[in-house]
């Protein structure tokens, strides 16, 4: 069932940016996930959703998109509700829910990021394989095309479906921990491909595990912990004061003064 949502084309509080949230909250079995979320996110940012486990991240981006119901307030995409956006922006889930039985190979998976455009009852033809094969090619994965995609690695199982998000040319990308469980080679050439759509304009939402890497990833971040921490440019926001707010006693002090200097 689609969730229930409001439509807010007409919301007072628009904001100016690609994801604009407000007030936003997600309750599952009547335990908040999300609560009271305000959030904008700049054009042609690279932006980390940072927080401990439990802290609300997959909840934000499936909120955005319109893939949870909003317990209050609303969320917009490029300036639409987010089921009329759709089509401008890729997203890439976790790996976990995916169901990577599924009979297709690697090139299968990224022509469905044209079935938008082709339509899908319509037959995948020789320049929407070729196309496909150049965005494979961009993320490494071109000469394991016709490969399975259960058969493939995480690391491989994730630069396919970013490949595939990058088959929609979208203004607009939310990525579920997409460097989650992957090799260090797949998560540098991932990081290169978000960098790229970055140069070419596209705001890029991540949500991020790591701590370490986050300053050398985003150049925003959004701080969630149930509620929004902090959010801005990294580096006013990536602060002993604001991560230990977020992630309380699980950061000893010793931690938080290798990750903030």
């Amino acid at each position: 069932m689609s969730p229930q949502l409001h439509l807010i084309d007409n919301a007072p509080y628009a904001g100016n940016g690609p994801v604009v949230a407000h007030g936003l909250s997600v309750v599952y079995e009547g335990k908040p996930a999300l609560w009271n979320v305000d959030f904008v996110a700049p054009a042609g940012a690279m932006v980390g959703v940072i927080g401990p486990n439990g802290a609300g991240k997959s909840s934000f981006i499936k909120a955005c998109l319109g893939l949870v119901p909003w317990a209050s307030g609303w969320a917009m995409l490029l300036g639409q509700d987010p089921r009329k956006s759709r089509a401008r922006v890729g997203y890439v889930p976790q790996r976990a829910s995916v169901d990577w039985d599924f009979p297709a190979s690697a090139l299968d998976v990224v022509c469905m990021g044209y079935y938008r455009k082709l339509g899908w009852l319509r037959p995948v033809d020789r320049k929407t394989k070729a196309a496909a094969r150049e965005c494979l090619g961009r993320v490494g994965m071109a000469d394991f095309a016709d490969r399975p995609i259960g058969q493939l690695s995480g690391g491989q199982q994730q630069r396919v479906f970013l490949a595939r998000a990058l088959a929609q040319d979208a203004d607009l990308y939310l990525m579920d921990e997409p460097f989650a469980g992957v090799d260090a080679a797949s998560e540098q050439v991932l990081i290169k491909a978000l960098r790229t759509l970055q140069a070419e304009g596209k705001t890029v939402l991540v949500v991020h595990h790591d701590l370490q890497t986050a300053p050398d990833y985003f150049d925003h971040a959004l701080i969630l912990s149930t509620r929004a921490v902090a959010s801005g440019p990294l580096e006013q926001v990536f602060t002993a004061e604001t991560l230990q707010d977020a992630y309380g006693g699980r950061l000893a002090p010793s931690q938080l003064s290798a990750l903030v200097g």
